[in-house]
């Protein structure tokens, strides 16, 4: 019961400090940011494996979205990234990475706003700062793409004969076979995509955010806001399913969806930075009170 009021709490705190506002403008720039993101994502792909690798990370990033999203984004990414051909280590290569720093900008502001912060770092390391999470983040992403997509083909190739022999033996055929067609592949694409997007909260906590935080301080926003955005994407999509947005927003149906969602998925992290601070209040209030009683206790 405790709990379940300390996320109700962490709710009202969101709304009593203007989160909700903020999480509309981390939304916003995340759609603006999102097409240099990816212009940047196929420049740096060069690097790895090529243009083809840059569109598997992406589909494997759209994966994880609900349907109604990835259908109205993917478009005009695809059309972005045929279009646009630029080298990593040029001028349009570094505005490319500057303009995706918006939304991670934009979270810093909020997250400050969400900790009782004000940020004393300098602006042009706070840029540098929010460059290393973009590049972090499309790197990661080439990587883990090539280790789901080409990886178990190189390793087909490489394997030896006795573990080709086995695998296709009649029963483990089958039993690969139908884990692959049921849970497995999807169970393992999204356990992927929660760790890869627990270990980018635990970064924007820890070091986004001004002051200094410990693991045991955010893990429970972290946790919180995995669980909230899980239960956002499955009743994001089931409502679009029964309504029609077109009514509301005609010709920007697609976009506003997106940014509908964006914005819910701002609202979960806000709530478990908001979570982490009063569990953070609670912790010096009780050794404030210790210390007290600890000092004002008779001597012997």
């Amino acid at each position: 019961m405790k709990r379940l009021r300390a996320v109700f709490d962490a709710l009202y705190r969101v709304y009593e400090h203007s989160g909700f506002a903020l999480a509309g403008a981390v939304a916003f720039s995340f759609v603006v940011s999102l097409f240099p993101f990816c212009i940047f994502l196929g420049a740096l792909s060069g690097v790895f494996g090529g243009r083809e690798l840059a569109g598997q990370a992406i589909a494997q990033l759209f994966d994880i979205l609900p349907r109604p999203v990835a259908e109205g984004l993917s478009p005009e990414i695809e059309a972005i990234m045929g279009n646009s051909r630029i080298d990593l280590l040029t001028v349009s290569g570094f505005l490319a990475l500057f303009f995706a720093t918006s939304a991670i900008e934009t979270l810093r502001a909020a997250l400050n706003g969400a900790y009782r912060v004000h940020e004393t770092r300098p602006y042009a390391l706070c840029l540098l700062i929010s460059m290393l999470f973009v590049f972090v983040s499309a790197a990661s992403t080439l990587f883990l793409t090539w280790a789901v997509v080409v990886g178990p083909a190189l390793a087909e190739r490489l394997q030896p004969d006795w573990a080709k022999h086995f695998l296709e033996t009649p029963m483990v055929g089958t039993v690969l076979h139908f884990f692959e067609r049921t849970w497995l592949s999807p169970v393992m694409r999204y356990v992927l995509a929660g760790a890869v997007i627990a270990v980018q909260l635990f970064a924007f906590h820890l070091w986004l955010a001004a002051g200094r935080r410990r693991f045991q301080d955010v893990w429970p926003g972290v946790v919180l806001s995995i669980v909230l955005w899980l239960a956002i994407a499955a009743l994001w999509s089931n409502y679009l399913a029964l309504t029609n947005y077109s009514f509301f927003y005609a010709g920007l149906s697609q976009l506003m969806v997106a940014l509908i969602f964006f914005q819910f998925t701002a609202i979960a992290v806000l709530i478990g930075a908001e979570l982490n601070r009063g569990i953070m209040e609670v912790k010096k209030m009780r050794r404030a009170a210790a210390q007290k009683a600890a000092a004002s206790a008779p001597k012997p």
